[in-house]
Formats: structure tokens, sequence, C-alpha cells
């Protein structure tokens, strides 16, 4: 493994035309996006418009390398279908419980790097048998780049609206077995942006029932509760802000901003509370991307990590 942040191999890609997949997604890949947005903006290269303008592909990072999601897909696809061009993928975790990474990537002739964000995946990525033509790096999930960004120096100034925000994920990763609820599969057909209105108007009410009866979310409060004196003044607010049909992004990030303390079982939510400095608590989920970005990243700061017990929160151990 070689040693090099995203912001100095950024500067190797000098002069080239770079197609750049953002992986869009929920508002913490919207974070993501903006994050790599700041960084394209001061880069050395050229954004082509479309791949087959480009000389080189650059995919965004986060938690989509995993199986189940969709970023390992969209790797293979690239190493298939563009196997003579460069390839790179920003700081990801990397979960591979029936994936054989070393397969989807097959033999390409032009080089691959690969970033993990935290320490376990890239041991995962060292065990993979990759060769000589893949280079592992470590970096920091792209949103911690955020921290001297003109939108956090603004949202530093938004008034304490909730005494704590509770976000509980309704998906494999989550720590409390919440599903979502009607969201049958093979409806990718059907644009994004249509499937948000449905799922805002149809879907909401079911959601806010969910949220105010969750056990999850009454664990977290009394939590909060019994830690956080200055809290018990404000009225919680529990929401999922993460998906769109909840919140728009701006309102994502005022919510996150608005929170005296917050307990989330999702980590972008824990990125951006821990860069605002507010009292945060990042439940730990059923996969090593939790606790890998917080021992690497969030050490030291407002973030301390959580476990579900199944009734209540206690501490990591």
């Amino acid at each position: 493994m070689s040693s090099s942040s995203v912001a100095e191999f950024f500067e190797t890609l000098r002069g080239k035309n770079v197609f750049f997949d953002a992986l869009h997604g929920n508002h913490g890949d919207r974070l993501l996006s903006l994050a790599a947005q700041s960084l394209l903006d001061s880069a050395p290269f050229t954004l082509a418009p479309n791949l087959h303008s480009a000389d080189f592909i650059l995919i965004n990072g986060g938690g989509s390398m995993a199986d189940g999601w969709f970023g390992l897909e969209r790797l293979t696809r690239y190493c298939t279908k563009f196997p003579s061009h460069p390839l790179a993928v920003l700081p990801s975790s990397f979960y591979l419980t029936k994936s054989n990474l070393k397969e989807l990537i097959g033999t390409r002739q032009a080089p691959l790097w690969l970033w993990a964000r935290e320490r376990t995946s890239l041991g995962v990525l060292q065990g993979a048998g990759l060769g000589d033509n893949v280079h592992l790096q470590l970096d920091h999930d792209l949103a911690f780049s955020l921290a001297q960004h003109p939108m956090i120096e603004g949202l530093h100034r938004t008034p304490i609206q909730h005494g704590v925000l509770v976000i509980e994920r309704d998906d494999w990763e989550g720590p409390t077995g919440r599903t979502r609820p009607l969201a049958p599969p093979g409806l990718d057909f059907i644009p994004e942006r249509v499937r948000t209105l449905i799922r805002k108007t149809v879907l909401g009410p079911i959601r806010r029932r969910q949220d105010s009866t969750s056990k999850f979310a009454q664990a977290a409060v009394r939590f909060v509760h019994g830690r956080h004196f200055e809290a018990t003044a404000l009225p919680p607010h529990v929401a999922d802000i993460s998906l769109a049909e909840t919140c728009s992004f701006a309102e994502f990030l005022t919510h996150v901003a608005a929170a005296r303390v917050i307990v989330t079982t999702r980590l972008h939510v824990a990125i951006l509370g821990h860069l605002l400095q507010r009292r945060t608590y990042l439940v730990d989920g059923r996969y090593h991307k939790f606790r890998g970005v917080f021992d690497y990243s969030m050490q030291g700061g407002s973030t301390e990590l959580l476990a579900w017990d199944g009734q209540e929160l206690v501490f990591a151990t």
C-alpha cells in the first residue's frame, strides 16, 4: 500500500479528462457529493461530460461498496465495459459477504485505485488478492473535508430547536431490525423523483407513526435525558432525516445543526454532527463501517459510539 491522500492523488491527474460518478442516493450521499465537488472545483483536471470523452473514471466513495448496495455493481460495470480506462474509487467501506472482488474487477488492462475510509476495509482489500495493478489507499471519508467549508460555518449559527434528534435507519445495515414500509423490489424503472414523491405522500404518515412508537427512539430519548439535563427543556425530533421523502437536503442540514444532542444509526448524520461539534452518539450497525470510521476519524471529538442491545442503548466496548 502506498500513502497518498485524495487531494494529493488529484494532482497526479493534471490535464486529464475525468468522468465523475457521484453515486447519488440519500442525503448522506449528497453530503459526500458536496464534499467531492468542493475538491473537484480546485482539481487540476477537466470533468468530462460523459464516459466516452473521458480518459479517467472517478467513482465517489461512501458505503455503497457492500453486498446489498449498488456500488459494487457500478464498479463491475465500469471494469467490464471500460477495461482500458484508469479508474479510482474514493474513500469507501468494503463489505463482501457473497461477492469476490477479484472476480468483479476482472482482467483490467488499466490501473485501479481503491481507497478505504477505515482500517478494517483496508484489510478486506489487502486480503482480496487483487494484484499489482490495483493500488490500495487509506484516507478519511470525504465528508470530513467539509470542516472549513462555508456551509459548515453557516450552520454553526443555527439556533438550537431540538433537545434530541433521533435517527433510526430501516434497512439491513441498521441495528434495530426495523424495515421500510411498502418497499417492494423491482421498481427501479420508476424515476427516483416519482418514487420519492409517492413515498413522501403515501408512506410519510406511516413512517411518522412508526417513529412515534419506535422502541429504539423511546430508548434514545431516555438515554439522552438521563445524561443531558439541558436536552430536556426542548422537544425531541424523531425522523430518518437522511431520506428524501422525509425532508429536503436543506432541512436535513438544519435539523442536524438545530439539535442539542444527536442519536443516530446513520453514519453521515454523525459526521455532520461531529463537524458541527454537536454532542453526537453514533449507534454501531451490522458491519464494520460504523466502528471503523469512528475509530479512524472521530476520536477525541464530540462523538461517542453506542450499541443497541435490543432494549436499551449502551456504550460500545
